[in-house]
């Protein structure tokens, strides 16, 4: 049985989508892939030992991905945060806890031929207080090691990822450098891939900022802002880019919601090269419900209306600051994802290096 172990530089990188595309490309091989993240994090209010009710969003979603049948406790062994502990206690618990993730991984590892093991949202951190780290995970289950970052500059990568690669030994095989801007891509294929590796780095593929992994369905913007969808819910997985207040969009039967003074649009992908199209929702502020002309002209294009009883500025700062986990749904997103990187060095190359 093999293991890789998916890192994060920090920053939200893409981890969770990058162990996903991996996942599809070595149950492609006909592999039996196990998940396992020794660590994840409670919701809200949560306590800190949880024996049983727990569900980490990545353990949630891989678990689907994969058609996993083990207790979410197996599969995420320590929950976090753990507010109330102390920083002496977590020393007194360091090795109780590693023994946890230790057993768990050994009943995970069962009949699988490879388990994919994620970290914290920072490999340099891991688990912080409590006497864990992602770099001690790596070296006791002896595995190679994807790591995801997400590129700002060549110094912070550099350093990143041959100071990472180096104190784990040479395990870091193979490298995403995620979110990378369009201008910057001829520079980072001619300089930066071919230096890292020069430097011990068998695979590192750089994926351009995208819109398409970028953006939100209607119905996941309607979960975000606790709202309802009204109709047209056949649409609710519309792809939406970005939103506006303003009407300049509203044209034809859709003049009628010039009238309607709480909303937001919500455009798609072509929202500056078709004007008047790309309306793929509407978001009807306050709580009020709209009358039957309004329905009408949305049910018409057709168009989802979701409906709030948050205020405009506060579903507008919720979008701009919306980070949501990734669902099952957002099976076209991963398959973007590794489209993307299959155009840079082919479809299985970076996935042979971890192997």
């Amino acid at each position: 049985m093999r293991s890789i172990f998916i890192g994060s530089t920090g920053g939200e990188p893409g981890q969770t989508l990058a162990t996903w595309a991996l996942a599809i490309r070595l149950r492609e091989k006909g592999l039996q892939v196990g998940f396992f993240k020794p660590y994840g994090l409670l919701p809200d209010g949560g306590t800190y030992p949880r024996e049983e009710g727990f569900c980490d969003s990545d353990v949630a979603l891989l678990k689907q991905v994969l058609g996993l049948s083990s207790p979410d406790e197996v599969l995420c062994p320590i929950t976090l945060p753990a507010k109330d502990l102390t920083p002496e206690m977590a020393g007194n618990l360091g090795e109780e806890l590693m023994e946890k993730i230790r057993e768990a991984f050994l009943e995970i590892s069962r009949d699988k031929d490879i388990v994919l093991i994620m970290g914290a949202k920072e490999i340099f951190f891991g688990g912080g207080g409590l006497g864990l780290s992602d770099s001690h995970l790596v070296k006791l289950f002896d595995t190679s090691v994807l790591l995801v970052d997400r590129y700002q500059r060549d110094n912070l990568t550099f350093y990143s990822l041959l100071s990472l690669n180096s104190f784990l030994d040479g395990r870091v095989k193979t490298a995403i450098l995620n979110h990378t801007a369009p201008d910057r891509l001829d520079h980072i294929k001619a300089k930066v891939v071919p230096f890292l590796k020069e430097k011990g780095l068998k695979s590192v593929v750089a994926v351009p900022e995208d819109p398409i992994l970028a953006g939100l369905t209607v119905s996941t913007i309607a979960e975000l802002i606790e709202g309802k969808i009204l109709c047209c819910s056949e649409m609710k997985e519309n792809l939406v880019h970005t939103s506006t207040i303003g009407s300049n969009y509203l044209e034809g039967s859709l003049s009628i919601f010039k009238q309607v003074y709480n909303k937001v649009i919500l455009l798609g992908l072509d929202a500056m090269e078709a004007p008047g199209k790309p309306v793929v929702g509407i978001i009807l502020t306050g709580g009020k419900n709209p009358s039957e002309l309004v329905l009408k002209a949305a049910g018409d294009r057709p168009i989802p209306l979701i409906l709030t009883r948050a205020d405009t500025f506060q579903v507008m700062e919720r979008l701009e600051k919306a980070r949501p986990a990734l669902r099952l749904s957002d099976e076209f997103k991963v398959r973007r994802f590794l489209r993307l990187i299959d155009q840079e060095m082919g479809p299985n190359r970076w996935v042979e290096d971890l192997l």
